[in-house]
């Protein structure tokens, strides 16, 4: 029985490693999609285009549904107020 447990914990062991090395290549994978230099360098060039395209997002919102703007803006001044909170706190 103590050889069946041995092994057992063995094949964990390589089990768990492989997982290891799994996780590390799809992170690395996922790096090709987020924060890369393409990402930024396509905002800073087509910087205008963006903003235009967001406000009339938002206008379109505005008519739609201004339920959805209101909590937007509802989340955003909660948030506001807990980080000058923190920050009274911390001085």
């Amino acid at each position: 029985m103590n050889n069946d447990e041995a092994d057992d914990v063995e094949t964990m062991k390589i089990k768990m490693e492989k997982m290891k090395n799994y996780i590390i290549e799809l992170e690395e994978n996922l790096k090709k999609y987020t924060n890369s230099t393409r990402h930024i360098k396509y905002y800073e060039e087509n910087k205008d285009t963006v903003k235009e395209r967001t406000k009339k997002y938002v206008e379109k919102l505005k008519e739609e549904n201004p339920e959805k703007l209101k909590e937007w803006r509802r989340n955003y001044y909660l948030k506001r107020k807990e980080k000058l909170k923190e920050d009274n706190e911390n001085i």
